[in-house]
This record gives C-alpha cells, structure tokens and sequence, in this order.
C-alpha cells in the first residue's frame, strides 16, 4: 500500500491495532516492538512430543502477548494487513536457521500445509502467506529464497487446540503426503524442481562441481509440541528431501523464556519494513 492510500482507507475504514485493539494502524508501534525480538531455539520443554525426532527449529517470537492475537486476528478473523510483524518474525528464524546450518546459499521453505477445510474456511493458506513475504523479506535482504509446497493433507485431522503432546503426535500421525513435483514429476522430483526454480544467476548446486544445494526448511506458523514439524520432515525425508531445519514465526514456551545462548548471532537481517497485505 501506498502512504497516501492508507490515509484514505483510514479515513473511509478506521483500524484498530490487531495486537490491542487501539486506533491505528493494523499493528501499533508498541505491538510490533514486542513482537521483534531476537530468533532462538524453540526448546520442546515438558510438553514434547515423546520420542521427538524432529530436527531443530528456530523461532522468531514467543507466542504469548501481542504476537498471540495479531496471529489469531490474521488466522482467524482474516486481518491480512496485520502479519507484517510475523513474516519478519519468521524470517529472523530462518536465519537463525541458516546461522545453526552454516549455509549462505539458497534456501527453500516448505511450508506445513493446512486443510482444505481450513482454508476454505479462511479463504487463504496462512503459511503459505507468511511463507512467501518471509522469502520476499529474504530475497531482499540478499538471501535467495523460494516457497516450495511439497506437501498436501493426506486425511482430516482433529484441531490440535486442547491436546496433550501424545494426542497432538497421533492426531498428526499420517496426516501428510507428498504432492506430485510440478511438470507432472514424481514426487521424489522435488529437489530438482526447487533446484531449478531459482534465477540462472543463483548457484545451486546445478554446475556438476561440488556446490552445495539449498537449504531445505519446514515451516508452520506455531510450534508447540512439535508433533506436526516432526510428521512434516519425516514425509519429507522418506521423499529424499534433506530437510534438517525448520523455522516458525512462533513458539509457545511451557516453562521458560529465551535466553542468550538460544539466540544465534552470527547472521541479522538488515531493518525492512514489511508492506501490509
């Protein structure tokens, strides 16, 4: 959006912050200040999936506050002007992720996919959505970036909202699949296929001497037990997609809060302002 739009839409459709509620803008200054901190791992604590064999997984916000309901509002209540603070959250967890990897090369996301039921419901996929500004946000802070979907729901899933951790790993059990590569491919054709998806420019492993391939990163808007990131990579992995990472705008913390050395340091996004919408 333009400034001069968004006065006009103001003056036509008052907003609220969907952080708080105030007059505004979609997101309030203070709301977005408590959603921009630092990315770190989001640690299972005492309410892990049991037996968790997920990879490890960056986070870019504590699910609590502000960032809890400016990410209902955005999922729920269809605010899409509001998850410019989440796209960035997620994009700091990304490259928290690529910090832990020690890759600077391209990344692919593959994001969780919701239902078709919820998407229906909403009338967008919200991952894919915050997926693709976090790769926009990426791409312009130097970093080579694609959304890839490789995965689609293989049956209907129970809302995952009051499970315990056992209950949310058996409810997600099976619940993806692989889709098709694009092209008309087999499924294991996906790595090539997001090889390929990438400028000429872009080295990706593609020259036949050695240079490395992306980095391949599940994606989801919320972790909290890490059922559903474990089910995703496992599907990925049987599929021959190196998965080894995954990043979340996101993470509840049943126990405690952040601390420094859950924060990589070696790699920050410059300051971009995320365009509403």
């Amino acid at each position: 959006m333009t400034a001069a739009f968004e006065v006009l839409l103001d003056l036509l459709l008052p907003r609220s912050c969907a952080g708080c509620g105030s007059p505004g803008p979609a997101v309030c200054a203070v709301c977005e200040a408590a959603v921009d901190r630092p990315a770190f791992l989001a640690a299972p604590g005492q309410t892990a999936t049991p037996k968790r064999r997920g990879p490890p997984c960056f986070a870019g916000a504590v699910y609590d506050g502000p960032c809890r309901r400016i990410l209902l509002a955005f999922k729920e209540r269809g605010r899409l002007d509001a998850p410019g603070p989440l796209v960035s959250a997620l994009a700091r967890a990304v490259v928290a992720a690529m910090a832990m990897s020690a890759h600077d090369g391209p990344v692919v996301l593959v994001p969780v996919p919701s239902t078709r039921v919820a998407v229906r419901r909403r009338g967008f996929d919200h991952v894919r959505r915050l997926g693709d500004g976090a790769a926009r946000v990426l791409r312009r802070a130097g970093v080579p970036a694609r959304v890839v979907p490789m995965l689609r729901p293989a049956r209907p899933v129970a809302d995952q909202a009051g499970l315990g951790a056992a209950e949310r790993a058996a409810n997600i059990d099976g619940a993806f699949i692989l889709r098709r590569a694009p092209g008309g491919r087999e499924p294991r054709d996906h790595v090539s296929f997001a090889a390929e998806s990438f400028p000429p420019g872009v080295s990706v492993g593609r020259d036949g001497h050695g240079t490395p391939g992306p980095l391949f990163v599940v994606i989801d808007d919320v972790v909290t037990t890490g059922a559903t990131l474990c089910e995703a990579t496992r599907v990925l992995r049987a599929g021959a997609v190196p998965v080894s990472v995954a990043a979340v705008a996101a993470a509840t913390l049943a126990h405690r809060s952040p601390t420094r050395d859950d924060r990589p340091q070696a790699v920050r996004l410059p300051a971009i302002r995320v365009p509403e919408g």
